[in-house]
């Protein structure tokens, strides 16, 4: 019997090493935010491997952005990964779309505010992360197409807009939200509004507003947030919000202070839900796509890709 057991183990040891390993193709923003690199890299490595994991690491720079890392390695793995800020995902996720290759993407946030992490509850410490990439499971998410380009959570014109792409890198690193907040007060002075027709697949509206974003996350630029029951990450919708001129200070104090309290009740706020939204303007919009800059003409379509893209979160209970 002694014997017939010490086999049996053997053979339970030689099937765990001629399992085929996960191959993990890791892409690194080494610059995101304020963390850096600084996590225990050694303790990552050592925690995929024990869940049979293979990791090869691919590092981000402004020729080799990480769209265009997953369009020439992506078919080379079973699983992408994105060690960086939201506009690493962001890219990460465009050229996941644009080559439409079908791989599980796991994220472990870096970045300033990581406002894509927070909405789907990503874990925002590096060695939690990177074990619910190891041990997660996947969720579809709804990713929108932004005329012939793609966002992944926020496509917004308007007050606030410029706060995202043009707050200094150096600043963000140091403050982290507080950059932001310092930025778009230095903005408010610059606040004007823009004449938008709006059409959608269930509404149409036409007025100057000062602020409008479709989007698919519980945070609305950095500033304003929505409940978790109201936003579905793959119900196919997103959420339209735009806020109209205000006649004086008072009624904007107000307009503001209805949506940091997430009533959005007042009479300048519009909210509803949408799949397919027209944006036609009198002149051309700067727009935040994901927080970085883009001009892109007077007539927008944007249409939300249903379940187009799964990210590895926690398990379900």
């Amino acid at each position: 019997m002694g014997t017939k057991a010490g086999k049996g183990d053997e053979t339970v040891k030689k099937e765990k090493k001629n399992k085929r390993r996960t191959k993990l193709m890791m892409i690194i923003n080494p610059h995101s935010g304020r963390k850096r690199l600084n996590f225990k890299t050694g303790k990552i490595a050592d925690m995929f491997a024990k869940n049979n994991i293979e990791v090869a690491a691919y590092f981000t720079s402004p020729g080799y952005k990480a769209d265009y890392l997953v369009s020439e390695h992506g078919n080379d793995c079973d699983m992408i990964g994105c060690c960086g800020g939201d506009g690493t995902i962001s890219d990460c996720i465009r050229g996941i779309m644009n080559t439409g290759i079908k791989k599980n993407l796991g994220c472990i946030p870096m970045g300033t505010t990581n406002d894509l992490a927070r909405s789907l509850g990503l874990a925002t410490n590096t060695e939690k992360a990177a074990k619910i990439i190891a041990s997660g499971e996947a969720h579809p998410f709804d990713i929108g197409s932004f005329n012939n380009d793609f966002f992944v959570y926020i496509a917004s014109f308007g007050a606030f807009t410029e706060v995202s792409y043009s707050t200094p890198q150096k600043a963000k690193n140091i403050f982290g939200r507080l950059a932001y907040m310092f930025n778009a007060a230095k903005c408010m002075h610059k606040i004007r509004s823009y004449h938008v027709k709006v059409v959608t697949d269930n509404k149409s509206c036409e007025g100057d507003y000062i602020f409008g974003a479709v989007s698919n996350s519980t945070s609305v630029a950095g500033i304003f947030k929505f409940d978790h029951d109201y936003v579905d990450f793959a119900d196919g919708k997103f959420e339209v919000l735009l806020v109209k001129k205000s006649k004086n200070m008072f009624t904007g104090m107000a307009t503001v202070w209805s949506m940091l309290n997430r009533s959005y009740s007042h009479d300048n706020v519009v909210l509803f839900q949408a799949s397919e939204i027209e944006i036609i303007s009198d002149e051309p919009l700067d727009w935040s796509i994901d927080g970085e800059h883009r001009q892109d003409g007077c007539n927008i379509k944007i249409k939300n890709n249903n379940k187009a893209i799964s990210i590895i979160t926690k398990k379900s209970k």
